[in-house]
């Protein structure tokens, strides 16, 4: 008969090199007032260090433990914020316009493992997914890895001809499959191939603002958005023949000539099931935020006394229209797909709720 004798084991590998993370900063900025305080300037340039990234390591299924924590190398922003604004009256009017904008750029630094990519996690975006964001030295964190395309296969002609030392490059294509650009000119698409494919990380980050007031009435506008960067996008489980696409698949090519961006679809799914720019969308995006509308009765005869020193009514609309050629539900998405094991997955879009657009009618008393 067996006897249970109580034991030990670590939970997780253990790195006595391990490090605390730090960060270093340097910032450089004025603040300035002209024209009687009317016009206000701030701006501010940056660089900021963060040192020795603390992540988990990736490690196989067979170590019997959970991944150690390691420093996993250095990134760096360096950029400019700049805000304006200017406040002015005209008799009764008064009004105020603001506009702030910033440029980042984000820039990995060495990072200690052996080919110097901590590598994104598989299977996120479907079933059987391959890797498709990194962290590389000289890139940004989280940059879209994979396989660039020159348009769709229209001909069998077309096919045959691309060739690479008189070998057809992609044999086992057929029209209206995608082509995959041959970069290291090998005559094989594999995962030399593969390349950046964009980037999470906006470049420029800006927002605007208006405001207005005539007597007894008020107006103000809010506007927000980002410029530079690029989304994956992924609403189905390709890997399921059961699950629905987007009405963009009803532009798909289905005879020479019917489009050149969006592959055919087949049993087998291929152009589907590998990671390329057919996924990613610019993500720029102007987003009228706030829009607001006041009248205080109180204020209508100011010769005549009110019941209440304030008696507001106003109407706002909240997200009331996002300029974008973004064809997903929201470019506003700001999310990864990954755990706290690697959180530096960002710009992935896999069909979150969008925020709804909100009209709202109130009322603001004050006695």
């Amino acid at each position: 008969e067996g006897t249970l004798t109580p034991g030990a084991y670590p939970s997780r590998l253990s790195n006595p090199d391990l490090k605390w993370e730090t960060s270093e900063q340097t910032n450089f900025g004025f603040d300035a007032r002209f024209f009687d305080n009317k016009l206000n300037i701030n701006f501010d340039w940056y660089k900021k260090t963060n040192k020795d990234w603390l992540i988990k390591a990736p490690i196989l299924d067979t170590a019997g433990a959970e991944a150690p924590w390691i420093n996993g190398g250095n990134v760096t922003n360096t950029g400019v914020e700049l805000a304006l604004s200017y406040n002015n009256s005209i008799g009764d009017l008064n009004y105020s316009i603001g506009v702030n904008g910033s440029y980042n750029k984000n820039e990995v630094g060495n990072i200690p493992t052996e080919d110097g990519i901590i590598h994104g996690e598989t299977n996120q975006l479907f079933d059987n997914s391959s890797e498709f964001y990194r962290a590389e030295e000289g890139f940004p964190l989280g940059y879209f890895w994979g396989f660039q395309t020159a348009g769709v296969f229209q001909t069998q002609e077309e096919v045959n001809s691309y060739t690479a030392s008189g070998g057809m490059i992609q044999p086992d294509a057929t029209p209206g499959d995608l082509i995959y650009v041959d970069r290291n000119n090998d005559g094989v698409i594999n995962e030399s191939d593969k390349t950046m494919i964009g980037n999470p990380n906006p470049d420029y980050i800006f927002g605007l603002s208006f405001s207005l007031n005539y007597k007894a009435l008020d107006f103000s506008v809010l506007a927000n958005g980002v410029a530079g960067n690029q989304i994956v996008q992924s609403y189905r489980n390709h890997a399921n023949a059961f699950n629905n696409y987007t009405t963009a698949i009803l532009d798909r090519w289905h005879g020479a000539g019917s489009s050149n961006s969006i592959p055919k679809v087949t049993e087998d799914n291929k152009n589907w099931t590998t990671f390329s720019d057919i996924f990613v969308q610019n993500g720029d995006y102007l987003r009228i935020s706030n829009v607001t509308l006041g009248y205080d009765l109180s204020k209508m005869n100011p010769n005549k006394k009110f019941f209440a020193s304030k008696f507001r009514i106003y109407v706002s609309a909240l997200n009331l229209h996002t300029f974008t050629k973004y064809d997903g539900m929201d470019p506003e998405v700001g999310y990864g797909i990954s755990t706290d094991d690697y959180n530096f997955s960002s710009g992935v879009d896999l069909g979150y709720y969008p925020r709804p657009r909100t009209y709202m009618i109130g009322l603001n008393v004050k006695f």
